[in-house]
């Protein structure tokens, strides 16, 4: 998830967004904290808004930082 963070946000958003889904809450943490580099952009925003609600409270902590 490293090289998606550092990639642009087009190609590299939509696949995050899409391991907020999967079973694995660490999948879901790295998703979380490869989506924080490009918070600027709003369907990154949008997908940690979502990640807000996950049932794993490290991926919500995580997910709260966008907010700051």
């Amino acid at each position: 998830m490293a090289e998606l963070s550092a990639a642009a946000a087009a190609p590299a958003v939509p696949a995050l967004a899409g391991a907020l889904g999967d079973a694995n809450s660490d999948v879901r943490k790295a998703a979380v904290l490869s989506l924080l580099a490009h918070r600027s952009d709003v369907a990154a925003r949008t997908a940690l808004a979502g990640a807000a609600g996950d049932p794993d409270a490290d991926v919500r902590a995580y997910a709260s930082r966008a907010a700051r």
